[in-house]
């Protein structure tokens, strides 16, 4: 209460949950696999959502919210795969969360208040909070196909949907949901060297897809042509190699965002780094 008026002098968390997972696994021929899986999962409030205290957006000030709920969710998911001739494998999952508790940022009040001056300006009071529920639901593909000579190529693909429930009973797009993405990779392997081409992508999302809650972060999105944030598409080019001088010694390099792309991962705040460079030495004992 040094710098803030907070109507509490602690938090305390304690939280806890009986989880679990079971799986099922037919294989029909030596060519197929069908999977299916559900689970529990739980995830408790670490100390940034119970004490976060910053000004986020103009006109809106974060509190702390010392009685927030663990998240629970349950999933399931359905998988098949396939391999062609010993050289290609393609594979599919459909998979759904149904997330109670949800954590989400949403209007407040403190000592009664839903608006204080904050740094010289009235602004909405607002807290991380248990929303009632809200579900993610989506599909993952990929192949993996051996061309022979030492060269192959594969490629992973992940598109989801999700919604959560507001505080008026309308439903917004989930945060938890991000835009698709994908990683494509050629990669080459003979005697002790190992090259590998990769491509990481993933898709837009415009200001009407983003979640109510992410429209009101100009700060950590880019602004389009009407002046309002929205998440861009963005792909990244990477180049790694692998020498194996000994069984026990190896030297690694690469180039990350061979183009130097300006992009940021949905939602996360943080511009990703431009071209860089790395070189590592392995060496076991």
């Amino acid at each position: 209460t040094t710098f803030y008026p907070f109507p509490f002098m602690e938090a305390n968390l304690n939280n806890g949950a009986l989880t679990g997972s079971l799986g099922f696994v037919y294989r029909p021929t030596k060519d197929w696999v069908i999977s299916a899986n559900g689970a529990t999962a739980i995830r408790s409030p670490n100390v940034d959502d119970v004490g976060k205290v910053f000004d986020s957006e103009p006109g809106a000030v974060v509190i702390p919210n010392p009685d927030l709920a663990a998240e629970y969710a349950w999933s399931g998911d359905l998988g098949i795969a396939r391999i062609f001739g010993g050289k290609l494998k393609i594979d599919l999952t459909g998979y759904y969360t149904n997330l109670q508790n949800a954590l989400v940022r949403r209007d407040f009040t403190l000592n009664g208040e839903d608006s204080i001056d904050y740094d010289g300006t009235l602004s909405q009071v607002q807290a991380i909070q248990n929303a009632a529920v809200a579900k993610v639901y989506g599909v993952q593909a990929g192949f993996e196909l051996k061309l022979g000579h030492g060269f192959g190529i594969s490629s992973d693909f992940s598109y989801q949907k999700g919604d959560e429930e507001l505080d008026d009973g309308s439903t917004s797009p989930a945060r938890h949901a991000a835009p698709w993405f994908g990683i494509s990779r050629l990669t080459y392997a003979a005697h002790n060297l190992n090259l590998q081409f990769s491509a990481e992508y993933s898709g837009n999302r415009t200001y009407k897809e983003l979640p109510v809650e992410e429209q009101g972060k100009p700060e950590i999105y880019a602004i389009d042509t009407n002046g309002n944030p929205y998440s861009p598409g963005w792909y990244s080019l990477n180049f790694n190699a692998m020498y194996r001088f000994a069984e026990h010694l190896s030297v690694s390099a690469g180039i990350e965002n061979l183009t130097d792309q300006r992009y940021r991962p949905y939602s996360s705040g943080i511009v990703a780094p431009g071209r860089n460079f790395m070189l590592s030495l392995r060496a076991t004992f």
